[in-house]
């Protein structure tokens, strides 16, 4: 009976552990800082899997890991008008799980008046159209850091 008992609470402990996630805090966008002639949309995005419909993997901290690629992307930009999407299937070993997490960039206005903030503006533009490989956008941007 104390097996059973013991057994019992260790999956409990499991599935209560398995069921937590990373809270997410979207950080507050200074609205009188921000170049808005100058917004661009991002979007990044992760997913987990729910494995035999019981065991999460990678599924629990999804938003989080989706918003902090999100703020990658965004390069030090202001994010606003934050939209979450969430989704699912089946698949033959469970359900996937996904988030993909859309938002306008907007630069402070105080960054854009160096000359050295226009130019990294104009090569993550670049790269960002794809005129620039990651390779050539990361040497570029190295040059004009003085790295």
């Amino acid at each position: 009976m104390k097996t059973k008992t013991l057994t019992g609470l260790v999956l409990l402990s499991l599935f209560s552990f398995g069921c937590a996630g990373t809270k997410v805090h979207f950080d507050d966008a200074p609205i009188d800082q921000l170049d808005l002639s100058q917004g661009r949309t991002v979007k990044a995005g992760a997913s987990g899997l729910l494995l035999f419909h019981l065991i999460p993997i990678k599924i629990n901290d999804r938003h989080a890991h989706a918003y902090g690629r999100l703020k990658d992307k965004a390069n030090g930009a202001y994010l606003t008008d934050i939209k979450i999407q969430d989704s699912w299937k089946f698949v033959f070993i469970g359900e996937k799980h996904g988030t993909i997490i859309t938002a306008t960039a907007y630069p402070d206005k105080r960054m854009l008046s160096t000359p050295l903030a226009k130019k990294l503006d104009e090569l993550k533009t670049l790269h960002d159209i794809g005129v620039l490989s990651d390779a050539e956008y990361e040497e570029s941007r190295k040059k004009a850091l003085g790295n």
